[in-house]
């Protein structure tokens, strides 16, 4: 069976809402990632790619949500990962010759479309760009790797401590992905519940909070 035809770059894939001003990159990148990144808008349900179709593009969820799924030939459909804004998706896939599952938008989304011969080619002449890559990658990794032991703690006062904990900046600040009902979906929890865990957290005096701001105390 021959593999579905790249979709024309000029023309919007089905669910999008079109460009987007493109959102900047950090300053040290490349001049030619820079000039070559682009922002789009998708809504609930579209797919950002397909399984099997050609490898085109890295992107960086900045707003909404995205799962990554493989339907099976008996019908299971499986959830490889749930990306949340400032999760990269198909970094993987940069040395692949097509995407091996279906990125779905759980919500309307906004990502960063990185073109993958661009970010190729970067990695290939800019050694400061590959080592600030490795660096991004191996922090999503272990971003990956902390969500899969939390959603193994049994309270919800367990997960949110422990969220706050190993993802909270040197200031012992935390910012939520997203809205508040975001995250509790992210810490596998009802939004009421993280309401009520957080409110208990604050009375005690563990956190202060300052919208979606939480810092340690």
């Amino acid at each position: 069976m021959r593999p579905p035809r790249p979709p024309n770059p000029t023309k919007a894939p089905p669910g999008a809402t079109g460009e987007l001003a493109p959102a900047g990159l950090p300053s040290t990148w490349p001049a030619a990632l820079q000039a070559a990144a682009s922002a789009r808008g998708y809504q609930a349900g579209a797919c950002v790619f397909r399984r099997a179709q050609p490898v085109q593009a890295v992107y960086q969820v900045r707003a909404g949500r995205i799962a990554l799924r493989r339907d099976e030939a008996d019908g299971t459909s499986l959830t490889l990962q749930t990306a949340n804004p400032g999760d990269f998706l198909a970094e993987a896939s940069l040395f692949a010759t097509s995407y091996h599952c279906d990125a779905v938008c759980l919500q309307d989304t906004q990502v960063l479309m990185l073109p993958a011969s661009t970010v190729l080619a970067c990695l290939q002449s800019d050694a400061s760009f590959a080592l600030d890559w490795v660096r991004l990658l191996s922090t999503q990794l272990m971003r990956s790797r902390a969500r899969e032991e939390r959603l193994i703690l049994r309270t919800p006062r367990q997960r949110v401590l422990h969220c706050l904990r190993l993802e909270s900046d040197a200031q012992r600040r935390f910012t939520a992905p997203g809205t508040l009902m975001q995250w509790a979906h992210g810490l596998g929890l009802a939004h009421e519940t993280l309401y009520r865990t957080l409110a208990q957290l604050e009375q005690e005096g563990l956190i202060a909070r300052d919208g979606t701001t939480i810092r340690l105390v």
